[in-house]
């Protein structure tokens, strides 16, 4: 029960940067962005600027860059409106740091596959869609949507 106790204050937290070995969890992450207890006051306070290199990129996606333009006008409207809902703003600098953590791990053979095969040793006690869910309504605040069937 401590184990769980640990990891579920580790995601509360977005802090499940840990690498324990022996008996306990043995996990490598790259993580980024704002805290879960941070989320609600960001989402209050709103955004009217966000990274010079984030704006470049919705400009790609407003533009089309990347295919399905006015699938995402949406989504763009809110970022640069200041009403980031998802905080893709605010996160854009440290998914960047992150991303170069990544590519560092990357091109260290030997260091990736043993990073890889901790991570999904260590990985099976977390499941996508109870991962998934718990976002959607913790974190984000929404509720599924029906999907329709192809039959």
């Amino acid at each position: 029960m401590q184990l769980q106790h640990f990891i579920k204050e580790k995601l509360e937290k977005n802090e499940f940067k840990a690498a324990l070995a022996n008996e306990e969890l043995v996990f490598f992450t790259f993580l980024f962005g704002a805290k879960i207890l941070e989320v609600p006051k960001l989402r209050e306070e709103g955004s009217s600027k966000i990274p010079l290199q984030c704006a470049r990129v919705i400009r790609m996606v407003r533009d089309g860059y990347f295919g399905f333009k006015d699938y995402f006008q949406s989504l763009c409207d809110t970022v640069d409106g200041g009403k980031d809902f998802y905080l893709l703003g605010y996160d854009f600098e440290s998914y960047l740091e992150a991303q170069a953590a990544v590519d560092k791990a990357f091109a260290d053979p030997n260091k990736w596959t043993q990073m890889s095969i901790l991570s999904t040793a260590g990985s099976g006690i977390f499941s996508s869609d109870r991962t998934i869910q718990d976002y959607a309504e913790k974190t984000w605040g929404i509720e599924p949507c029906s999907f329709p069937s192809d039959g």
